[in-house]
């Protein structure tokens, strides 16, 4: 091989190279490896006038047991240490408290992320799909596939279940 091959092959290297990494970037959700869901931005100091305000509630049921979902979940945590995040908890209801300046949407996952807990299709909670277990979301009794993206309305019926294969 000449010098001429050995540079033009070394920039087809770095171009194919560039463009992988572009591409990856341009198919992720995020740079720092969270998902890109405007509502893991927002912190607020109280229910004051301009706040919208939605409800959403969940359930997880792992193997036929219910799982209690924490009160303040989003409250004065290590993000928002002296306000509430755009979604929270007060009790252990299951309860989903939406507040956002403005309409901003707020997905499932976003509260698993506030929580600090997994949710996706394969897992919930400690738990994973595999070939006898499956991840379920049922939402307003409904089956869904949009699992942590899917996007919360109003009154929402959220259930997510971690069950035997059927």
């Amino acid at each position: 091989m000449d010098q001429m091959q050995v540079l033009l092959a070394a920039g087809i290297f770095c171009t194919l190279a560039f463009a992988g990494v572009v591409l990856l970037d341009a198919n992720s959700n995020s740079t720092d490896g969270m998902p890109d869901w405007d509502v893991l931005e927002v912190c607020l100091a109280d229910h004051g006038g301009g706040i919208s305000h939605t409800h959403s509630y969940l359930s997880i049921t792992i193997s036929g047991n219910n799982v209690a979902i924490p009160s303040d979940v989003g409250i004065q945590d290590e993000f928002c240490s002296n306000g509430m995040r755009g979604v929270h908890t007060h009790d252990d209801t299951g309860k989903l408290h939406i507040e956002t300046p403005g309409q901003i949407n707020a997905t499932v996952g976003a509260f698993f992320v506030i929580w600090g807990e997994q949710f996706d299709d394969t897992h919930i909670l400690n738990k994973v799909a595999n070939d006898e277990n499956e991840v379920v979301m049922f939402v307003n009794g409904q089956q869904n596939s949009d699992y942590e993206n899917y996007v919360m309305q109003d009154d929402d019926v959220i259930e997510i279940e971690y069950r035997e294969r059927q």
